[in-house]
């Protein structure tokens, strides 16, 4: 647990009172709350709370759960409570139990618009304490942080630490790969994750949890979660690697899986339903959740959108719950007959976003997207045809839709690759490009190895030795990827305005306990062309 002092030095005088009574500053709360607290999707008159109660203190006191959320902490919680106190509630013993795993989820609704709040959850006189901002109806001004790739295994959390720092955004989308299911073994030793089956990769229930519990074990990730909402949306390892849905079989399927598994439609069923669950009792998302009905790919739905009149429309997509299978090779590919025909969304997804894409009176569209959507090939080599490259023809039928609509105002946030990117997105890939409907500002991982320390290229592609040569060559053979950093982590800010959107990549070493942050590039976009700022 971080002592007093630390948490001041990381959150600042501005953010004093939050954390540094003595109620919060104590090891107690960890006790009884050891995942910490969080917030979810905001909109201009709701959140979703969430906390996690200890079932060993819990099972013992059988105690309910009080909630109150405050105006204002006029520099003290507890006087806080007596007198701004604007909604309060009494959560039931049995609430949390062994079928949530001992999690809560708390909407709150008839909030004010663009207001900062207080939320403090309380159990058998202890108390944990955090923050959020509901969106504001309109404004001219938005600042939100974007985050992806944090195996546990690989290395700190530090880059979150900064982002509880932020003061000025109104919350934090995270593009996926919150856990990863597998154990590939730990680059920093006192970071091991042992899964309770016992397996390389998990298999059950208990294993997914445990996951997320280990996860927010990390002090740093608890602070960012506490000051500031969160918008998830996941990636593929949140179940499994690579994963895809096999409509014929009507069930998941991954490359990744031992074929045992893999070939039993009911071991993947199980498999994918302890996945959702988990997800859904440790992520603070208002997603539509249906574990009853008979088809798999029904069970959830994570794709949503949150408006911001006149200045923002973001658009939540779900890249790998309706996708169809990938080509036979993924990486460093030539391709296949499957691009020309596979989904990625799916087509009652696509309809949808295509929908949210027409609608007006936004000056930026912003997309939530998961995997990189502008083509990238080396020496005639897709990278990825896992990303968007792999899924040519609806990638097109998206871009054509742009450009019939006339849109040049479409910003996809893109997590997954471990790399920091910046493109313009053409109407065309081809080198003599003139036409650009958007852009594409991908942020590298928080902690995941990225190509720099793996070297994920160099059994196709052995001409280029560094990681350095492998860039150049992306860059000169994709004249629409303006920028690529392949070598470092850390998160990225999106700052709108009428006038232009501009992305801030910060670099956070996740090798080192107590790292500064740099900025890596600022770049802005006016809806014309992409540059450097």
């Amino acid at each position: 647990m971080l002592t007093r002092r630390e948490l001041l030095e990381i959150i600042g005088l501005s953010s004093l009172y939050l954390f540094a009574h003595p109620l919060f500053a104590s090891e107690d709360h960890i006790e009884v709350f050891p995942c910490g607290v969080a917030s979810g999707d905001p909109s201009i008159n709701s959140v979703l709370l969430w906390t996690r109660v200890d079932p060993k203190v819990h099972q013992k006191l059988q105690k309910p759960i009080k909630l109150y959320i405050l105006q204002d902490l006029q520099g003290d919680p507890d006087k806080a409570i007596r007198s701004t106190v604007i909604k309060e509630f009494e959560i039931k013993p049995e609430m949390p139990n062994d079928n949530n795993d001992y999690t809560l989820r708390v909407s709150i609704s008839g909030l004010e618009p663009g207001q900062r709040y207080f939320y403090l959850f309380e159990y058998a006189g202890v108390k944990k304490l955090g923050r959020f901002k509901t969106l504001p109806e309109e404004a001219k001004e938005l600042s939100l942080a974007f985050v992806t790739c944090q195996n546990y295994e690989d290395g700190y959390y530090t880059a979150f630490r900064h982002i509880a720092e932020e003061e000025d955004i109104h919350f934090v989308l995270h593009l996926g790969d919150a856990i990863y299911e597998a154990v590939y073994g730990a680059k920093i030793p006192s970071r091991r994750i042992y899964l309770p089956s016992g397996n390389r990769f998990a298999v059950s229930l208990e294993d997914y949890r445990y996951l997320y519990r280990t996860y927010l074990s990390d002090p740093d990730y608890q602070l960012a979660r506490a000051m500031h909402s969160f918008i998830y949306i996941w990636d593929d390892h949140e179940f499994v690697n690579d994963y895809f849905y096999d409509y014929k079989r009507d069930c998941y399927d991954s490359p990744s899986l031992p074929k045992r598994i893999r070939e039993s439609k009911d071991a993947m069923n199980r498999l994918r339903m302890a996945s959702i669950k988990a997800w859904y009792e440790y992520t603070p998302a208002k997603v539509v959740l249906n574990l009853s009905d008979p088809k798999p790919i029904n069970w959830i739905k994570i794709y949503r959108d949150f408006k911001v009149k006149e200045l923002m429309h973001l658009i939540c997509t779900d890249e790998r719950s309706y996708r169809q299978s990938q080509c036979p090779k993924r990486f460093q590919s030539p391709g296949c007959e499957s691009q020309l025909r596979h989904t990625m969304l799916g087509e009652n997804q696509l309809n949808w976003f295509l929908g949210q894409l027409s609608q007006e009176g936004f000056r930026w569209k912003v997309w939530a997207n998961e995997v990189q959507f502008v083509s990238s090939r080396i020496d005639g080599l897709y990278g990825s045809t896992d990303a968007w490259d792999g899924y040519l023809k609806e990638r097109e039928r998206i871009i054509d839709f742009l450009v019939e609509h006339n849109t040049r105002n479409l910003i996809v946030l893109t997590g997954d690759r471990h790399a920091f990117l910046a493109a313009e997105i053409p109407e065309r890939f081809q080198k003599d490009y003139s036409k650009v409907v958007g852009v594409e500002l991908m942020t590298g991982a928080i902690s995941s190895v990225n190509a720099s320390e793996m070297g994920w290229w160099k059994k196709d592609l052995p001409q280029y030795q560094s990681v350095e040569e492998y860039t150049q060559a992306e860059l000169s053979q994709n004249p629409w990827i303006m920028y690529l950093n392949q070598k470092t982590w850390g998160y990225s800010v999106l700052n709108l305005s009428p006038d232009r959107a501009e992305c801030i990549f910060y670099s956070v070493n996740k090798y080192d306990t107590k790292p500064t942050k740099e900025v890596l590039v600022k770049f802005q976009y006016d809806g014309e062309h992409l540059k450097k700022a």
